[in-house]
């Protein structure tokens, strides 16, 4: 995103998880997404240490709650804890 767009969102959430999904949201709002050829790279170190699948289900249950209301604060403890 450009820097214009990211500052007149607010920037990054002040919160310890999920702030990606606050911004996706905000973002969605602003203007629909778009593809780029573009890759991430990132790190794989809790895929690696926990396997895809643990890790997969763990992601997918904190974003549920996330959406279901649960604070980010909560679901940071939970997502530290999880091993």
């Amino acid at each position: 995103m450009r820097r214009d767009t990211f500052c007149a969102l607010g920037g990054f959430p002040n919160q310890p998880l999920m702030e990606d999904i606050e911004l996706s949201k905000r973002l969605k709002a602003h203007s629909p997404p778009a593809c780029l050829r573009q890759k991430v790279i990132s790190s794989g170190r809790r895929w690696d240490e926990f396997g895809a699948w643990p890790t997969i289900r763990l992601m997918w249950r904190l974003r549920y709650r996330y959406w279901r209301g649960v604070s980010a604060t909560q679901l940071a403890k939970e997502y530290r804890d999880a091993r």
